[in-house]
């Protein structure tokens, strides 16, 4: 693999993408995998870019203690918490363990 590279997140998936701002753990899903996802998955990421769309910004740039620095911590707790998630679900249907 080439460096600056990131491989899909399922295993024995030969594609890869440059790696950019907003991979998570240098992982991503390919646009095959990526559709794999649930329904109610994709309403939770749809729901999710709301918040983040509402709430600019990393949490470090809000004063420490404000309202917007909190919601902010939780907004990356849950991007990532849903990150593991849907990444656990599309490996699951994609090695046909799940449907």
């Amino acid at each position: 693999m080439k460096p600056g590279h990131a491989r899909c997140a399922v295993p024995f998936c030969r594609r890869t993408a440059a790696e950019a701002e907003g991979f998570v753990d240098q992982e991503f899903l390919c646009g095959p995998h990526w559709r794999l996802r649930s329904p109610a998955t994709r309403v939770d990421w749809r729901e999710l870019n709301r918040l983040i769309r509402r709430n600019p910004g990393p949490f470090w740039e809000h004063p420490p203690g404000s309202a917007g620095r909190t919601l902010r911590l939780a907004i990356d707790r849950h991007h990532q918490a849903l990150w593991d998630r849907t990444k656990a679900e599309v490996i699951a249907v994609a090695m046909g363990i799940a449907a």
